[in-house]
């Protein structure tokens, strides 16, 4: 079975990671360039939904539900994207779960994707995760640098 496993240490403490990780405005600025104009619409209660619009090479909706929020530790959800054209079915979802720890310099931010429907949905996540991890932690660190 697949899973997508990858950390990174953020210079900025817990509650600027976990800012930019759940503000629905900061989201729309790390997950995608500006002309993809993704709309983040969650409250984060676990059951709630979460879904995120946007535009690449076409109009996409990614939609799932908050499985667990605790502030500054964890947060896990599932996830599927309009692309794939899958039911909207609990198989048809793969889970993304971000975990955070205090490290040396900072706070590590540990991502964990697993459950993939197919092959191409790994292969598209395990791609996307690779570079967004990394604006991810850019973008957290600069807004720290600027507070």
């Amino acid at each position: 079975m697949h899973r997508i496993e990858k950390t990174v240490v953020v210079a900025a403490p817990p509650s600027t990671v976990w800012a930019a990780l759940t503000d629905p405005v900061a989201m729309s600025a790390w997950m995608g360039e500006p002309d993809m104009q993704i709309d983040v619409r969650t409250d984060w209660r676990p059951g709630a939904p979460i879904v995120v619009t946007g535009f690449h090479h076409g109009p996409f909706r990614n939609d799932g539900i908050v499985l667990d929020c605790v502030p500054e530790r964890l947060l896990r959800y599932s996830h599927r994207s309009s692309v794939s054209r899958l039911p909207d079915t609990p198989d048809s979802d793969s889970e993304i779960a971000f975990a955070l720890a205090p490290a040396a310099g900072g706070t590590a931010v540990h991502l964990a994707v697993q459950g993939f429907p197919t092959e191409t949905i790994f292969r598209h996540l395990d791609l996307y995760w690779r570079g967004t991890l990394e604006v991810f932690k850019a973008f957290v660190e600069r807004r720290n640098d600027e507070r």
